[in-house]
């Protein structure tokens, strides 16, 4: 073991969908540099359905044969009370919450917009952005208490957009905002939060049309280097936060929102507007908020009236 190398010795980590591709990779990577690592994953079919926990109990049984420590959890974490439960299996076995790294998703069919299921909708948003806003309250006054503690928050590269994907982009886009909200409110704890967008063999990337693309990204991108990048973010290592990172294939990227500075001093008609759009859809001067509050002061100096406001105050919450 040499100085440098990562470890997480004492540290305990929550992995969901811990038991088949990334997350798989994700776990025994983490128990092999001294994690104690709470496997979560019900078994479940792609579509949510047949949950059986198998999935779960064999990482964890690959894990113990290699020297580490494992602990499966096979509840559904589509469901609040199963998310509560899961933290509360890290804190009863470990006695302390430190990692989550929330990779958990189904993935049902590809749908026209006019064919779109209400049951994989919801099913989406509910195993990803409220079951990772469900871990993170579970598990937040525990890394409070011991300020630490590190999130990886599985986005996806389909945010950009594709045929038949409505149900989940919008989920996992969803993710993006759950990241840049709470990592705002984990800094000043020690807590950091962070996502990925990653490109993988997996099993629905497997489902994927034979094509030369399809072909090239199931020989080339190993669930091992998507694991390697959430382990970093994982880490004591990583001072990241905020952050959405693209993995993929030994590649690595900064995901990024920005806004162009625009066309000012149109007139309120939809005619201005409409005459003002080509030259809006033109502009390349961009810039890249750090948060809202730093939206806003951009936003309020283009209005050349940043001197007269304080953008922060004015989009402040007060807690409770």
């Amino acid at each position: 073991m040499s100085d440098d190398e990562i470890r997480f010795d004492g540290r305990v980590a929550l992995v969901t969908g811990g038991g088949r591709g990334i997350g798989r990779a994700l776990s025994l990577l983490l128990a092999s540099r001294g994690a104690n690592v709470v496997v979560a994953d019900s078994g479940a079919a792609l579509d949510g359905a047949g949950a059986e926990g198998g999935a779960a109990r064999s990482v964890v049984s690959q894990i113990e044969a290699q020297g580490g420590t494992g602990l499966a959890f096979t509840g559904d974490l589509a469901t609040e009370q199963s998310c509560g439960a899961a933290i509360a299996s890290a804190l009863d076995a470990f006695g302390r919450i430190d990692a989550i790294a929330h990779n958990a998703s189904t993935s049902p069919e590809l749908r026209p917009a006019d064919q779109l299921s209400t049951r994989d909708l919801e099913g989406l948003m509910r195993i990803n952005p409220m079951a990772a806003l469900w871990l993170a309250r579970h598990a937040w006054p525990h890394m409070v208490r011991q300020r630490y503690g590190r999130l990886v928050l599985a986005s996806s590269a389909g945010i950009y957009g594709s045929f038949g994907n409505a149900h989940y982009a919008a989920a996992k886009a969803a993710i993006i905002g759950v990241v840049r909200c709470l990592a705002l409110e984990g800094a000043a704890h020690g807590i950091t939060v962070n996502g990925v967008a990653p490109s993988a063999r997996t099993r629905m990337t497997e489902r994927l049309h034979d094509t030369a693309y399809s072909r090239w990204l199931l020989e080339t991108m190993a669930p091992e280097h998507v694991a390697a990048g959430s382990a970093f973010l994982l880490s004591e290592a990583c001072a990241l936060n905020g952050e959405t990172i693209s993995l993929g294939g030994g590649r690595i990227a900064r995901l990024r929102l920005a806004e162009s500075e625009g066309v000012m001093d149109v007139a309120a008609s939809p005619e201005s507007v409409g005459e003002a759009m080509p030259a809006t859809m033109a502009d390349e001067r961009m810039f890249y908020p750090d948060d809202l509050s730093d939206r806003s002061a951009r936003v309020a100096r283009l209005f050349c009236v940043s001197e007269k406001l304080d953008s922060s105050a004015s989009i402040a919450v007060k807690p409770g």
